[in-house]
């Protein structure tokens, strides 16, 4: 197969020597964890229960967690009047430590808050968002259940555009900070590049997934999709959006998700029916360990220095040290 005069790699992963790591440390968190995310030293998670817990990592070979703050959310009524906890669907951080957080609202509708030291703020409510990012200290890219793209001034508290990606629902989204574009996917397995500035479109990756792409992640120049196909899709960029490789890593179950570490070393992804998270070196796609002792469908992969971490549809964080792996 040929794109643009590139080739479309695929490897199949199978087994191989290497052995599987169980996990180090696994941290119940007595809420079921839908979300994570990292930065700098701390970890932030999001929970069903209304709350946001992080955690400091200490640690370069041994890492741990520890619980240093918790957010809690406004209850909200439904048309009976009865109350509930919202669920917390994802946050991120920007360099003030300003936490941007989207969570359930009334009738079906989520909020999106920001939180600035102790004081919790409501930016945009009653809406279909499905996930929001930090571009700058004062600008925010919010997506849409129905694929719409805003960007969002927290100074002036206005939108300063609003752009509709496709028919197709959206799926996720993942932020190139260095040039400044937003990549972004839904349920047709197409990969959309946006100029984050303008919304303008800059690129399409479309030689890989069939199908819904349930996460993206992007780090180094490499960006990582995972699919309802069976398909993990590995794109190498060159600016942020010209494509320079198309490669496929095919599994046997559904990839429901995918993460990659910030250089664009490493990635790892949901491998099989048991949860398990296969590790790549992404240069070869060489399988370099298998993370095992997981319960539950996969939703984070976050590395961090010579440690993964991994959340599932249950209370547990799992820990895993890849000392000399990595």
């Amino acid at each position: 197969m040929r794109l643009f005069g590139l080739c479309v790699a695929v490897w199949v992963a199978c087994a191989s020597a290497y052995a599987g790591v169980l996990p180090s440390q696994v941290l119940d968190t007595h809420a079921e964890v839908t979300s994570m995310r990292q930065k700098g030293e701390n970890l932030y998670v999001s929970t069903s229960q209304g709350e946001v817990q992080i955690y400091a990592l200490a640690g370069d070979v041994n890492l741990k967690l520890r619980l240093v703050r918790r957010i809690e959310l406004p209850s909200y009524e439904d048309l009976f009047g009865s109350s509930f906890r919202p669920k917390v669907f994802n946050t991120d951080t920007n360099a003030r430590g300003e936490i941007l957080i989207i969570a359930t609202g009334a009738n079906g509708s989520r909020n999106l808050y920001v939180c600035k030291d102790e004081n919790l703020e409501v930016l945009l409510e009653n809406m279909s968002i499905a996930k929001a990012l930090w571009v700058s200290q004062t600008q925010v890219l919010v997506a849409l259940m129905s694929h719409e793209i805003l960007l969002f001034s927290t100074q002036e508290r206005r939108v300063v555009y609003q752009t509709q990606i496709t028919q197709a629902s959206f799926s996720d989204m993942a932020y190139n900070s260095r040039d400044s574009i937003l990549y972004t996917s839904g349920e047709s397995g197409v990969v959309y590049a946006l100029d984050s500035k303008s919304g303008a479109l800059v690129g399409q990756y479309n030689s890989i997934n069939k199908d819904k792409v349930f996460t993206i992640s992007f780090g180094g120049d490499r960006l990582v999709g995972a699919g309802q196909d069976k398909r993990l899709s590995i794109y190498t960029l060159q600016n942020g959006s010209r494509l320079v490789d198309a490669a496929m890593v095919k599994s046997e179950f559904l990839i429901y998700a995918a993460g990659i570490d910030e250089r664009g070393e490493y990635i790892g992804y949901m491998s099989d029916e048991n949860g398990s998270v296969r590790i790549l070196r992404a240069k070869d796609k060489k399988p370099i360990a298998t993370l095992e002792g997981i319960s539950g469908v996969v939703n984070s992969i976050v590395f961090y220095k010579t440690s993964v971490l991994v959340s599932c549809d249950d209370s547990k964080i799992y820990v895993f040290s890849l000392q000399g792996v990595l």
